[in-house]
């Protein structure tokens, strides 16, 4: 009768490879595994991700978009300011030419400077503003194109 050498029978054999490191640490790594990097192998070892490899531009297009859109938001803010101060400006026009008892029928004011018909004749009208605030007007025949 042929015993087989596949079945164990009696004791386990003991293992007489030497632990690297720390004798009481399990042991994971072949023999070619340095100490500290158990893990190490050609399974283990693969490329960065996308984003590890793109991150410094991902960074400055993200740092772009919020440049770009504070931008936006400053001109749009901007922008209402002036409308805004234009609004009250052609106010302020209409309000003096009727203390003069004239007919206001257009006024449009664009950065210190006004246009205004009044009693169907154009006019230029020059806003100043001093340093409180105190608009004063000079008004002038219209000379334009």
């Amino acid at each position: 009768m042929s015993t087989d050498d596949s079945q164990l029978t009696g004791a386990a054999p003991t293992a007489t490879q030497p632990v690297p490191g720390n004798p009481g640490a399990p042991y994971f790594g072949g023999a070619d595994a340095p100490a500290g990097e158990p893990f190490t192998g050609p399974e283990n070892d693969s490329e960065p991700g996308w984003f590890e490899r793109n991150a410094t531009l991902v960074i400055s297009v993200s740092v772009a978009v919020i440049a770009v859109a504070a931008a936006l938001v400053t001109l749009f803010f901007y922008r209402e300011s002036v409308d805004d101060q234009n609004a009250d400006t052609e106010e302020a026009v209409t309000e003096f030419i009727e203390e003069q008892g004239q007919q206001v029928q257009s006024v449009r004011c664009d950065d210190g400077s006004c246009s205004a018909i009044v009693d169907g004749a154009a006019y230029s009208v020059l806003v100043h503003e001093d340093e409180d605030g105190d608009q004063t007007f000079g008004v002038a025949n219209y000379n334009g194109n």
